[in-house]
């Protein structure tokens, strides 16, 4: 009999596991989650991992320029977004927009949509419950939140008829929800969850949180895990309580029932429960129209604004039934410019030097300049294939220059191998280091060229390719190169004025390592 349910279990994970989508989330998810607030590097190779991907990095800083953000004006680099909002924010950010991007491709899902709208607003809310209450942190408080159902997110993705059958289950048996799953599936939600979530090397926090913590098990002196499972099992009980069809006052009074059920950790909000819901809904409602997916097509949005009076849900729900649910392959003129004007290469130009700019006229840490500075000319010369941008700077205790940062392709496998040695040589690096000059090779392939590239470089690099060369003068002393590699056809879209950009760029690098270091 338990091998039998171990077939069925495994069955039911193998079906999940096979989805044509799911490799490349659970890829992605998993590199996000590995990334440490704490360390430089780290926080660069995130950068880069977002950058990769034009649409996504388009997507997070429309997020970050929306009304929760307003307050530190325009942003626009993810490098800036960092230090602005915070890693984990970001993260966070990133993790939300995964799932986003899921419902966008699979929009007639609607038991996939009701999952992730509940975990989204539940998300929200725990975020607002923490920040009032300082009961935990806010921002591992959403990302628990939003992964707390995440096994019926995975069945309403893979198989959402089982969703239906499920909950056909519940109400004709009048029984739970895990009773009702483990009926029809043979492993529960929380079960599926977890087995997924530990193959996708989800945190242990997250993983956890996937368990709802029962109201005989809250104390006082709970533990730092217990407290994000509290308020990831507590916020999901008023999105649900929010998602049944019922009358206002039932409503508020299954909420109130709720709260007593965690007064020993929740009781502080008694009184601020209905504005935070409202501030909630707001915010909810903002992200959903900010990236144009119909409330309609959730169960759990349509009761939301149902019940509500409050002008911001109602103007949202009269905006949306003016839309049209167009083809993908259908592009609004509103929507092509409003890309265009993130990602046209004089605005990214810019705008990247203005926001170096003001970071100069304050305090501002070295490093962070130089990441914003390589990702607008990244994102500014905007090549693709094997590009990269380089930061390399001199050892202080060997006469080499090694790469600190990059941004584009293999940034981890080029930090290995790329060591320019300072000497007298007659290579392209050390005539442009000792010289102070900046180049532009065009082809590597050329005959004269070849001959002045080292030997550790010319049996690495691509010879069909260019690279742009532009030192760091800092008091007549060579300390750094910005080194820049791209496809050779590209070379052509580079004009003057984006390599006066270039030079600008390194020119504000010059004045805040000046600033630094009180020159």
């Amino acid at each position: 009999m338990t091998e039998d349910k171990n077939a069925v279990r495994e069955a039911v994970l193998k079906k999940i596991r096979q989805n044509s989508d799911f490799p490349a989330m659970s890829s992605t998810v998993s590199l996000i989650n590995k990334f440490d607030p704490k360390d430089d590097i780290s926080i660069t190779d995130f950068a880069n991992l977002i950058l990769k991907d034009i649409a996504f990095t388009t997507k997070i800083l429309k997020v970050v320029n929306s009304v929760n953000y307003m307050q530190f004006g325009e942003v626009t680099t993810i490098s800036r977004a960092i230090i602005l909002i915070g890693f984990e924010n970001i993260k966070n950010l990133a993790v939300t927009l995964i799932l986003f991007d899921q419902l966008q491709k699979h929009k007639s899902n609607s038991a996939l949509m009701d999952s992730v709208t509940k975990s989204l607003y539940s998300a929200i809310l725990a975020r607002k419950i923490a920040e009032e209450t300082g009961f935990a942190s806010k921002e591992e408080s959403f990302l628990c939140s939003i992964f707390h159902i995440f096994g019926k997110m995975l069945v309403s993705f893979s198989m959402p008829e089982k969703v239906e059958e499920i909950d056909m289950f519940m109400k004709q048996h009048n029984c739970s929800e895990t009773i009702a799953a483990i009926s029809i599936l043979g492993i529960s939600y929380e079960d599926i969850g977890v087995n997924i979530a530990k193959e996708w090397n989800l945190p242990k926090k997250i993983v956890s949180c996937m368990k709802k913590i029962m109201p005989s098990e809250l104390s006082e002196n709970q533990g730092e895990i217990d407290k994000l499972r509290s308020i990831s099992t507590f916020t999901h009980n008023i999105t649900n309580i929010i998602a049944k069809e019922s009358a206002t006052d039932e409503r508020e009074a299954a909420i109130n029932k709720n709260l007593s059920l965690f007064k020993v950790h929740f009781n502080v909000i008694q009184s601020k429960i209905k504005q935070l819901l409202k501030e909630s809904d707001k915010e909810f409602i903002e992200f959903f129209n900010m990236f144009k997916i119909d409330l309609r097509t959730s169960r759990f949005a349509i009761n939301l604004l149902n019940l509500k009076n409050d002008e911001p849900a109602k103007s949202a729900e009269i905006k949306q039934s003016k839309e049209f649910v167009l083809p993908s392959s259908i592009e609004s003129f509103d929507e092509i410019l409003e890309s265009e004007s993130f990602e046209n290469p004089e605005t990214i130009f810019r705008k990247g030097i203005q926001e170096i700019n003001k970071s100069l006229l304050s305090g501002f840490n070295l490093n962070d300049i130089i990441r914003v500075v390589l990702e607008t000319m990244f994102r500014g010369l905007q090549l693709t294939g094997k590009s990269k941008v380089l930061f390399i700077v001199r050892d202080t205790r060997r006469p080499v220059m090694t790469v600190r940062y990059g941004f584009g392709n293999a940034i981890s496998e080029t930090k290995q191998w790329f060591e320019i040695v300072i000497d007298n040589s007659n290579d392209i690096f050390n005539i442009s280091i000792n010289n102070q000059k900046d180049f532009v090779i065009k082809k590597l392939s050329s005959p004269d060229i070849i001959s002045m590239l080292p030997s550790w470089f010319i049996q690495r690099i691509n010879q069909d390719e260019f690279i742009i060369l532009l030192p760091i003068v800092v008091n007549e002393l060579t300390i750094g190169i910005y080194y820049i590699e791209g496809q050779q056809e590209e070379l052509s879209k580079i004009s003057s004025m984006h390599l006066n950009n270039l030079k600008i760029l390194r020119d504000q690098t010059v004045m805040a390592i000046k600033q630094q270091r009180g020159f």
